[in-house]
């Protein structure tokens, strides 16, 4: 890929920022208002309202945070990419999996200048009134390409914003979500990682083909309350069933190990049919912690879908 040890400085510095505090992995919904930022579809800037019960029984509520490159974009690529022309969207992932341009439950175009963007935890944004009654699977935010074919320059990506019980709980008192995370992959970072696998499975993937298979990035991180950015857990494995493989790259990501490196991931890749073909995987991933490690972790319906990248944080239970 590039200069190992370059790779290594650079992951050890960069991951640690996918877990800040109120990241992907628990809800942590407030009863104060956030920060400002653009409300629903073209809507105007202001103060984030607060959750509300719809009128017909439904709950709505506002959801904010920020969104990013993913980590590795520059850790394995050693460059930043044109981070604009995205749309960040809250989804149902139930009614995702059956139809993948299903639509969103609220989406908005993100604002990448630089007065709404900061270089250590992304560019901001709020969604107002999403709809989160029949949300069954959890929470989940994506980042898409607004551009076209080849110009595209990132993989549509999912990332995990907090379970079914999480938003039972916001339902029975709404209130805003804020503080999400939101990552978004490069189709260069997918052609890297399309390569490492490749080399890993010893099969053959050209770039594009990781993409059109759909796959996950896991990190496995310490607890939310260790500090601002927990660390990566190293020495921990996953249990999940399904027809797909889990990878652990080795801290250079030139090899894989049996367990995380220092870092924390895991990487999932689904196997084809025996048609041949690639379909969504949806399964429960479980952390088994490393050896003497008395921190447990709380488990996470994930998957992927063909033709779209997905991101999940498990942070330790507190």
């Amino acid at each position: 890929m590039r200069e190992p040890r370059s790779t290594l400085i650079l992951v050890a510095t960069l991951l640690p920022v996918l877990a800040i505090a109120s990241g992907c992995g628990k809800l942590k919904p407030q009863d104060t208002t956030g920060a400002a930022g653009s409300t629903g579809t073209g809507g105007a800037a202001g103060a984030e309202p607060t959750g509300a019960a719809g009128s017909n029984g439904t709950v709505q509520v506002s959801i904010s945070g920020t969104a990013a490159p993913h980590p590795l974009n520059k850790a394995l690529l050693m460059e930043d990419e044109d981070f604009s022309m995205l749309k960040v969207a809250i989804v149902d992932p139930a009614a995702v999996l059956l139809n993948p341009d299903a639509t969103p439950l609220g989406s908005m175009a993100l604002d990448t200048s630089a007065a709404n963007c900061d270089p250590s935890t992304g560019c901001k944004w709020t969604l107002a009134g999403v709809d989160i009654t029949n949300l069954t699977l959890g929470l989940v935010g994506t980042l898409e390409d607004t551009r076209t074919g080849a110009a595209r320059v990132w993989v549509k990506t999912g990332t995990g914003m907090g379970t079914a019980a999480d938003l039972a709980a916001v339902r029975a008192a709404p209130m805003p979500i804020v503080d999400r995370r939101a990552f978004a992959v490069s189709r260069k970072l997918e052609a890297a990682l399309g390569q490492f696998v490749g080399q890993v499975l010893k099969i053959t993937l050209a770039p594009g083909d990781l993409e059109a298979r759909g796959f996950l990035i896991g990190h496995v991180v310490g607890k939310l309350s260790e500090g601002p950015m927990p660390a990566g857990v190293a020495g921990a494995m996953v249990s999940a069933t399904g027809n797909f493989d889990v990878i652990y790259p080795n801290a250079t990501f030139s090899g894989a190990g049996t367990t995380t490196a220092a870092s924390g991931i895991f990487l999932m890749v689904p196997r084809p049919t025996d048609a041949g073909a690639f379909g969504p995987v949806v399964t429960m991933w479980d952390v088994v912690p490393p050896t003497n490690d008395t921190r447990t972790w709380a488990s996470h319906l994930a998957g992927s879908n063909p033709s779209n990248a997905f991101v999940i944080i498990m942070p330790a239970n507190e």
